[in-house]
């Protein structure tokens, strides 16, 4: 007599097979974004359609966009994501990482040792290893001005050395660190803006002190209104000042022409009570997220008052906090209380375009203006931008750095490897085998600058188990040089999280046995 288990909408494989089919989905992963580590790194586009390009070697954002269906291989995704969110950098070096230790972890279950044994020998040798960058690593507890900057400066040109702007590192470097300085320790991100601008250099670029927007496409009329506000009332509202024909199909049954006239005069009271209401409230700039019409623009325009409309949310959002103005959604709620204050409202032409600034805010804020030759690299640029912003803000937090250009991997992997010999049986093995997926990093560098990697990795190791010095890989020479003393220092922060980011993620993969899939069926809900 036989019985069903499951139902048919039930799949599954399990044993061995799922065990090497995640590891190498992971491995594939990881290959397609291996050129983009270190400062020889290769650029990627990506078409999305026919009308879209990203060019990008943000290992975050190529995997993002990678439409990967495999299951167990989006865990990488997720961890270069969160890798990008928490510090901002390493977003290929933990997926590189994590695919060399599930690389390691299957010649080990090859020689015999269980997942599970596997899997508790990489958390151990994790935690050793995070405990040792924490010894080696460098601290700075100086108050003097100059010297955090330095510190700040060199872990920002670090980041961005592998970025499209590595050509112009040190005028970024310098530009992040002073608006980050200017914004304070604790300063809110989402308050700093970049707006891109085609045409020109990008040593053009610069920032300005205050929220900037693009002006919002304005009507008629709009010519007429101050291109300077001093200590300005600033209304927010998400409300629509434009005269429309409704978007349903509205009727109107009438019996006379007189009843017809009475209709579109109810229509302009209904704009025009909307439009006192604001005058009445001494507001001398409003923006909306919402259309503002021709009829309301020169309204405006007769009583002084600057107005926008189209304003994006994000705009929108550093505008209200800037100035402690609420977005309203009904003009019965305008008051004192709910206008916004700053210093000045200026109409400034950046390029092409014409900016409203809003300087003196309650709350500290910057605009970054980007120039450059396409819409393409603005957009990198930005992303590059964001990521050096994340790296200075974490190393102000934390001023612990350690060298770069593969310096600390080794570092560490030489010291794993002393620890391992103080263990017996298979302790020792994946210890020894976890500092030997160490090593991935500064290959991979090597690799990318088309340098030999065995003669260089192989005087690295000897070098790091003779001695505590911070060696890496000079890309530009092809020769061993110390990383900390030539200023290529990284955020000790940025390799513990890629450490456990990457262990965790390696661990929970080679512990699945078994890959259930199941049918989207409305009868299974």
């Amino acid at each position: 007599m036989s019985y069903i288990v499951m139902k048919k909408e039930y799949s599954d494989l399990n044993s061995n097979l799922v065990f090497y089919s995640n590891i190498e989905s992971c491995i594939k992963i990881a290959d397609y974004i291996r050129s983009t580590l270190g400062p020889s790194s290769m650029d990627k586009i990506i078409c999305i359609g026919t009308d879209k390009t990203i060019i990008t070697n943000d290992g975050a954002t190529i995997l993002n966009h990678l439409n990967i269906q495999h299951p167990v291989a989006r865990i990488l995704v997720e961890i270069s994501k969160s890798q990008d969110f928490e510090v901002g950098d390493g977003t290929t070096s933990v997926c590189l990482f994590s695919a060399e230790l599930l690389s390691v972890a299957k010649n080990l279950f090859e020689e015999g040792i269980h997942p599970k044994i596997i899997s508790k020998g990489f958390r151990k040798s994790g935690l050793i290893a995070i405990q040792m960058l924490n010894e080696i690593s460098e601290k700075n507890t100086s108050l003097d001005i100059n010297s955090i900057k330095k510190i700040l400066m060199s872990c920002c040109a670090t980041s961005l050395n592998s970025k499209l702007i590595s050509g112009k590192r040190h005028v970024f470097s310098e530009m992040i660190v002073n608006i980050c300085i200017y914004m304070g320790e604790n300063f809110d991100s989402n308050m700093i803006s970049v707006k891109g601008i085609v045409g020109g250099s990008v040593n053009d670029s610069f920032f300005i002190k205050g929220i900037g927007i693009k002006k919002p496409f304005s009507y008629a009329g709009s010519e007429k209104q101050f291109k300077k506000y001093y200590f300005p009332n600033v209304l927010a509202v998400n409300i629509e000042l434009e005269i429309k024909s409704e978007k349903n199909n509205a009727e109107s049954r009438i019996k006379n022409v007189n009843n017809f006239q009475a209709i579109i005069d109810a229509e302009w009271s209904i704009i025009y009570e909307k439009l006192d209401k604001i005058a009445k409230s001494k507001t001398n700039v409003i923006f909306s997220k919402l259309p503002i019409g021709d009829l309301a623009t020169q309204y405006f325009a007769e009583r002084g008052i600057l107005c926008g409309g189209r304003v994006s949310n994000d705009d929108m959002t550093r505008i209200s906090k800037g100035t402690s103005a609420r977005i309203l959604t009904s003009f019965s709620d305008i008051c004192s209380f709910t206008l916004g204050k700053c210093n000045l409202i200026e109409e400034r032409q950046i390029g092409n375009e014409r900016f409203l600034i809003l300087s003196g805010c309650k709350v500290e804020s910057v605009t970054i203006i980007l120039r450059g030759a396409s819409e393409n690299l603005l957009e990198e640029a930005k992303r590059c931008l964001n990521d050096g912003m994340m790296v200075v803000k974490k190393t102000i937090k934390n001023r612990t750095i350690v060298g770069g250009a593969g310096a600390i991997e080794m570092r560490l992997s030489s010291r794993l490897r002393k620890y391992a010999e103080t263990l017996t049986g298979q302790d020792q093995l994946i210890v020894s085998r976890y500092a030997q997926a160490l090593e991935i990093i500064p290959k991979t560098i090597c690799e990318n600058a088309g340098l030999d990697f065995m003669p260089l990795v192989s005087e690295l190791r000897y070098i790091h188990s003779s001695s505590n010095s911070w060696s890496g890989i000079n890309v530009e020479t092809g020769a061993i040089f110390n990383s900390y003393d030539n200023y290529i220092w990284e955020p000790a922060l940025i390799k513990v999280n890629a450490l456990q980011a990457a262990t965790e993620a390696a661990c929970a993969i080679i512990t699945i046995d078994r890959v259930i899939h199941i049918s989207n069926n409305k009868e299974l809900n």
